[in-house]
C-alpha cells in the first residue's frame, strides 16, 4: 500500500503552524494582561515592553499634564499628541476625550469642552472625571439644575466628602426656596453632601427658608442644625428658629433635659471637652466635673426658651463642691447679657432667676472659675431642676 509522504508532511507542517499560533497567541495575550498591569504602577518599563499600548501611553500623558496643571502651564504638545495616539489605538478609551476638553477649556473654548465631556461620558458612564469636570463646568456657568445630575453621581461614587467643593455653589443657589424641590432627591441620596449643604446654608441668613425645607425628622442632633439655631435664636429670629425646631420635630425649650438626651437638638446639655476640664456624665444619673483651674471655662451648658416670668433653679451635688471652683451663669443669647450669676459651692442650693421680656432665648451653662493658683478640682452633680414661679410667689 503506497504512503502519501508529502500528505504526511503537510500534516505535520499545519499542526506546527497551529501551535505555532496558539504560542504567539498565548505570549501575545501574556504581554498584553502584563503591560495593562504594570501600565499604571510602572508606566515607563510597561511602554518600553509595549510602546503602543494604551495603558501605559496614557499614564504617562496623563502625568506630564497633571505635572503641567500644578504650575499652572498647559497641557505638553507630547503629552496632547500621545493621549491622541491613545485614542486612534484605543477607540473606546475615555482619557483622550478628557484630555481633549481640558485643553478646550484651557483655550475658552466652554462649548466644544462640554460637548468633548459628554462624549466622554456617553463612551463611559461611570467615568468620575467626566462627571467631576462637566459639573464643575456647567456651575461656573451658573447652569446648577443642569449640573445636579453629575453631582449626585459624584456624591455616590466618591462621598460627599469630596464634592465639598461643590456645596458653597449649591448652597447659593439654594437662596431660592424654589430650587428645593429638584435638589431635595441629590442631598437625600448623598448624606455627606447634604451635610457639606447644610452647614453652608446654616451660616447664611438669606437661605434660612430653603434651610427650614431641607430639614427633616432627625436632623436636631447634627452641628450645622444648632448653628442655624443659635444664629437665628441671637438675631432675634424667634419664628425662624421655632420653624426649624417643628422641622426636625423637637419640642421642649422650657425645661431642662437629662445630660444624655439627644432627642432635644440644641435645646438639651451640651457637655463639650476643653483643655481647661470635662463634664462627663455617669451611670446613675450623675454629672462629674473636673475642672484643671487654668483659665475660665464653661463646662456645661443648655439652651432655653423661657417665656418672661420668675423661675426656681436647684441644684444637688455629692458633697459640697470645692468654693470658688464652679458657678452658675444665665444669659440672654440675643447680645449675650448677664441674667443672673450664682456660685456653686453648697451641696444644696437654690437660685430665683427672673427672665425679662425681651430676652426670649437664654443659655444656661456652668462654668469653672480659675482662682489665685491653677489646681485641679472635682465635683458631681446629681440633680438639677428648673420650675416656673407663679406670679405672685416670687420674692
Amino acid at each position: 500500500m503506497a504512503v502519501d509522504v508529502d500528505a504526511g508532511a503537510r500534516r505535520s507542517w499545519l499542526s506546527w503552524i497551529g501551535l505555532a499560533a496558539v504560542l504567539l497567541l498565548a505570549l501575545q495575550a501574556g504581554r498584553s494582561a502584563f503591560v495593562e498591569a504594570l501600565g499604571a504602577r510602572k508606566p515607563q518599563a510597561a511602554h518600553t515592553l509595549w510602546p503602543s499600548h494604551p495603558v501605559p501611553l496614557t499614564t504617562l500623558a496623563l502625568a506630564e499634564i497633571g505635572a503641567a496643571a500644578r504650575t499652572l502651564k498647559p497641557p505638553p504638545a507630547s503629552a496632547l499628541a500621545q493621549m491622541r495616539e491613545a485614542g486612534r489605538v484605543d477607540p473606546l478609551a475615555v482619557e483622550p476625550l478628557l484630555t481633549a476638553a481640558a485643553e478646550r477649556l484651557s483655550r475658552g473654548d466652554r462649548a466644544r469642552g462640554e460637548t468633548l465631556l459628554k462624549a466622554a461620558l456617553h463612551r463611559e458612564p461611570r467615568s468620575t472625571a467626566a462627571h467631576f469636570m462637566l459639573a464643575d463646568l456647567l456651575i461656573r456657568e451658573g447652569r446648577v439644575g443642569d449640573a445636579l445630575a453629575n453631582v449626585a453621581v459624584l456624591g455616590r461614587r466618591l462621598g460627599g466628602g469630596r464634592v465639598d467643593a461643590f456645596a458653597g455653589t449649591l448652597a447659593v443657589y439654594l437662596r431660592d426656596s424654589g430650587k428645593v424641590a429638584e435638589m431635595r432627591p441629590v442631598l437625600d441620596s448623598n448624606p455627606e453632601l447634604k451635610k457639606a449643604v447644610m452647614t453652608a446654608l446654616a451660616q447664611d441668613p438669606a437661605a434660612s427658608p430653603s434651610l427650614r425645607l431641607l430639614t427633616r425628622p432627625g436632623d436636631a442632633g447634627a452641628p450645622w442644625f444648632r448653628t442655624a439655631f443659635e444664629r437665628q435664636l441671637g438675631a432675634g429670629d424667634l419664628a425662624g428658629a421655632r420653624g426649624l425646631l417643628s422641622a426636625a420635630k423637637v419640642g421642649g425649650g422650657t425645661s431642662l433635659t437629662s445630660w444624655t438626651d439627644d432627642k432635644a437638638g440644641p435645646l438639651a446639655w451640651r457637655l463639650p471637652t476643653t483643655p481647661d476640664g470635662v463634664a462627663e456624665a455617669a451611670p446613675g444619673g450623675l454629672l462629674r466635673l473636673v475642672y484643671y483651674g487654668r483659665n475660665d471655662t464653661a463646662l456645661a451648658d443648655h439652651l432655653l426658651l423661657l417665656p418672661a416670668g420668675a423661675y426656681r433653679f436647684q441644684a444637688q451635688y455629692a458633697g459640697s463642691p470645692p468654693a470658688g471652683s464652679f458657678e452658675w451663669r444665665v444669659t440672654c443669647l440675643q447680645g449675650n447679657r448677664a441674667i443672673a450669676t450664682w456660685p456653686a459651692n453648697s451641696v444644696s442650693s437654690a437660685q430665683l432667676i427672673r427672665v425679662p421680656a425681651d430676652c426670649p432665648a437664654q443659655r444656661l451653662a456652668l462654668w469653672g472659675r480659675m482662682g489665685e493658683f491653677p489646681r485641679t478640682v472635682s465635683a458631681e452633680l446629681l440633680r438639677v431642676g428648673l420650675d416656673p414661679i407663679q406670679a405672685g410667689a416670687a420674692r
